[in-house]
């Protein structure tokens, strides 16, 4: 009896010692399973503040150069928009890396849950994401000046024709017909036509001071002949043309994809044709002048006509110069309208600039009437390291017929005019492999054994200009 009574309190103790066991290891499963709970939490927060961070500066790089408070403002109201206010737990820093990338980071506090019982009652959870704005296509010239034909670097004049002129004589844009019954009248319109003219970048730099922007013989002011110096001409009727060409200048502006909401500045110059030679034919004249510090960014000048009459083509040239710090760089966007006159056997003309951030993407260059002049014709499509690129390609008439397709060596022949009136289209696939140092302009090689040529040029990169980038 005495044995049995010792084994029963004996397995008493053991239930008593199993159960503070089973009590201990209940608290570290419960501990264990409360901060499971608590990391999990930490972890979707992680998350959700990196697609706030990350949307923060999507949302405001493209306020940059110019304008870091509205990149700020922007990307506050994106981190919002992702439930997370900047506030008393929230903090958001906002730094400019370069002109064309934003850096933003995001500080903030996670209430804990079962971790509250153990001490811990927040997590401080930081997320930074840093986002880039490709800048849009340069077309026509890597310096100061754009389209002037007597640098030999260029080898073509910026060119807009009167507002009656023919489509297929080579601008598709500032020519309201596609056929016309006189200097005053279209037989039928051309749906193409935009009063709008054409756009021309002054990128202007950190540090620029006193910038003037001008133009090289801005007036139409007819020569004898298209190949003595500007080449403006009639064409289509032998008339006396009464259009007016302008010129007006344009602020810098948070939507630098988008040229035709910016904000006129005052600037503006309108000449009628033949009007004011002494003082503007084949001379640089301002058409606006900023003085002291300039806002960086890209200013817009934009050139169009208008008129009751008038059959022809009036070129120039556009300049920028600044008083201090470096001259901005002009081009044309989106698109081109040049005349070529200088050339006889080849030359390489500037088309379109292209970094090395967009390998592995698709480059469309479009080219309107090309080779429209006398003699064996053709254009070829160069890499900037001198190589011929490989595109495929396909022309288009007015009633959208395809007239011809070619893929391969990117060598178009337009010997007899057969693209006259017509879209060129070629599309070239970037390599992945795709580098190109310092100079990353891509060049046409013209092969003409006549002098001159209208056209207009396009080109454009497919995909979105904005993008996240590693953190520095």
């Amino acid at each position: 009896m005495r044995r049995l009574g010792q084994r029963l309190r004996y397995d008493d103790g053991e239930r008593g010692a199993t159960l503070l066991w089973a009590a201990a290891t209940l608290m570290i499963l419960l501990g264990m399973a409360s901060f499971a709970v608590d990391l999990g939490w930490v972890y979707l927060n992680q998350t959700r503040v990196q697609r706030a961070a990350d949307a923060a500066a999507l949302a405001g790089v493209v306020h940059l150069p110019g304008f870091l408070d509205r990149a700020t403002d922007d990307a506050q109201r994106a981190v919002a928009a992702n439930g997370i206010p900047v506030g008393d737990s929230t903090t958001m820093t906002v730094t400019q890396l370069a002109d064309n990338k934003l850096r933003v980071s995001l500080t903030t506090e996670i209430p804990t849950f079962f971790l509250r019982a153990l001490g811990t009652q927040t997590f401080t959870l930081t997320r930074t994401s840093t986002a880039e704005y490709v800048k849009p296509v340069r077309l026509g010239s890597d310096s100061n000046t754009f389209g002037d034909g007597n640098d030999p670097n260029q080898f073509f004049w910026a060119g807009i024709q009167a507002p009656f002129t023919r489509k297929h004589q080579g601008d598709p844009f500032a020519t309201q017909c596609l056929d016309n019954a006189s200097p005053s009248r279209c037989i039928s319109t051309n749906g193409d036509f935009r009063a709008t003219g054409y756009y021309y970048a002054v990128e202007v730099a950190s540090g620029t001071g006193n910038v003037t922007v001008e133009v090289y013989d801005a007036g139409f002011y007819r020569r004898s002949s298209f190949d003595r110096e500007t080449g403006d001409g009639i064409v289509d009727y032998l008339h006396t043309p009464t259009f007016v060409t302008h010129y007006a200048l344009y602020d810098v502006d948070s939507t630098p994809l988008d040229p035709t909401d910016n904000r006129p500045l005052g600037c503006q110059l309108t000449l009628p044709a033949e009007r004011f030679r002494r003082t503007y034919m084949n001379r640089w004249q301002p058409v606006c002048s900023l003085w002291g510090s300039v806002t960086p960014g890209i200013y817009v000048l934009r050139v169009w006509t208008t008129g009751r009459s008038g059959t022809a083509s009036n070129q120039y040239a556009v300049r920028a110069r600044a008083a201090t710090g470096p001259d901005p760089k002009v081009y044309a966007i989106n698109d081109m309208s040049i005349f070529t006159n200088k050339v006889t056997g080849t030359a390489n003309l500037t088309l379109a600039e292209v970094p090395e951030v967009h390998a592995g993407k698709k480059l469309e260059l479009s080219f309107f009437d090309p080779g429209d002049a006398d003699g064996p014709t053709s254009f070829v499509v160069k890499m900037p390291n001198g190589s011929t690129a490989r595109c495929s390609w396909y022309a288009e008439n007015e009633a959208g017929t395809i007239t011809a397709t070619g893929s391969g060596a990117c060598d178009i022949d337009t010997t007899g005019r057969v693209y006259n009136g017509q879209w060129v289209v070629a599309t070239v696939d970037i390599p992945d492999t795709y580098t190109c140092g310092s100079d990353c302009w891509w060049r046409v090689q013209l092969n003409m054994t006549n002098a001159h040529d209208r056209t207009t040029w396009k080109a454009r990169v497919i995909g979105s200009p904005l993008r996240l980038v590693p953190n520095d």
